[in-house]
């Protein structure tokens, strides 16, 4: 099945600011090699922040080492702000109805760190005070903060031969705009240019921020770090988005049907697996857009199920965009013969037997947006549940 996401493209911007409303950020490196006995890394720090916010980002910023293991404080780097970028969307799919305008600014710190060999490994962090108000996946607070971090894995003092690193790097589109209620895809794919193996999840998202003067940046506290509040039991850390929103741990694709209108703040964890050892977790934390625009999509649940007291299904398409002009659905049997066609919105069909069929839909044949998903129907009359939820 087709899924459409909203992607952005750049161009130059400067805004006028007094503080820090972050969007979102990550961190990452890149191995420089070894000299004088110790390890060398260029460093980047990438933090968003909604355009025309009246906002700044920390120029300087502050960047942390700490043990990775007992979270000893190791130093603190002051990094002034290196460039900033706008990211703007102006959307001309014709298969999207009521697309908003949206517009990011993305600001880069870039550093170069010299650490010693360490067992225990590294961990780089950096902080800023406020994260955007009124985050929908986010309890009740008056205000939350955010931690950016980066992990340096164990090295010894086997020199040269002690293992180097650059860490994994997200090389997705950095902000999306979703459709509420509509199903999408939307990868946050990383590269590893040690060629480790690379393992996704949702993760929480960090707090942060030290009460400081807004636009003043601090250096952040040790870890561990404590996760936002989230709004449970709905979200959580592992569910951002909802109970119907996956990711997909070999590819870091993230798809399905999308929650409510709002603003979502989404962390994804990839883990750096190296001799099927995991060396090392780096994070995107990024605050995902969901407007009230509409996919003209076939967009069907994962399964169909009848039960009880009958053998007929109603079917439906879960995307109601008036983009939609025309149905045509098709049922098969175990032996995959058309067993039932319609071109109605919602036909009802009844099984003269119970078992597994086929269900496939396309709308808008020979049409611009024209679109198919398949999913299947269990017909299992008689099965009465005796439970709810």
């Amino acid at each position: 099945m087709k899924r459409i996401a909203i992607f952005f493209f750049c161009i130059s911007c400067v805004i006028d600011a007094k503080a820090d409303h972050i969007t979102g950020g990550e961190m990452y490196y890149v191995s420089a090699g070894i000299r004088d006995g110790e390890y060398q890394y260029s460093g980047t720090l990438k933090l968003f922040m909604r355009c025309n916010s009246g906002r700044l980002f920390n120029d300087p910023t502050i960047i942390t080492v700490f043990d990775r293991v007992t979270g000893e404080h190791i130093k603190d780097i002051s990094v002034p702000l290196s460039n900033q970028e706008n990211l703007t969307l102006y959307n001309s799919n014709p298969c999207i109805s009521d697309p908003p305008v949206v517009c990011y600014m993305v600001g880069y710190f870039y550093f170069s760190l010299s650490l010693p060999p360490s067992a225990n490994g590294y961990i780089i962090a950096s902080q800023v005070n406020y994260r955007v108000a009124n985050i929908n996946n986010l309890g009740s607070y008056t205000q939350v903060g955010a931690t950016y971090t980066a992990e340096i894995p164990a090295t010894t003092a086997a020199l040269p031969e002690a293992p180097k690193n650059s860490s994994a790097h997200f090389t997705g589109s950095d902000l999306v705009i979703i459709c509420a209620d509509n199903s999408f895809s939307y990868s946050f794919a990383a590269g590893d240019a040690d060629g480790d193996v690379l393992r996704y999840s949702f993760c929480d998202a960090y707090a942060g921020g030290g009460g400081g003067t807004p636009g003043n940046s601090l250096p952040p506290s040790a870890p561990p770090y404590s996760r936002v509040p989230y709004a449970l039991p709905e979200f959580s850390g592992s569910a951002p988005l909802g109970s119907k929103v996956q990711i997909n741990p070999a590819t870091g694709l993230i798809s399905g049907i999308a929650p409510a209108e709002g603003k979502y703040v989404v962390t994804v964890c990839v883990e750096e697996i190296r001799n099927g050892v995991v060396i090392a977790v780096q994070r995107k934390d990024l605050q995902i857009n969901i407007a009230s625009c509409s996919i003209a999509a076939a967009t069907l649940p994962a399964q169909f199920t009848v039960c009880r007291d009958t053998k007929t299904v109603t079917l439906q398409n879960l995307s109601t965009s008036a983009l939609i002009k025309t149905f045509h659905w098709e049922l098969f049997n175990k032996d995959n013969q058309v067993i039932f066609t319609s071109d109605e919105p919602s036909p009802s069909y009844s099984f003269a037997d119970t078992g597994l069929y086929a269900v496939k839909l396309k709308i808008n044949k020979n049409d611009i947006c024209t679109d198919t998903a398949s999913s299947v129907v269990r017909v299992y009359p008689g099965l009465r549940p005796a439970f709810t939820y």
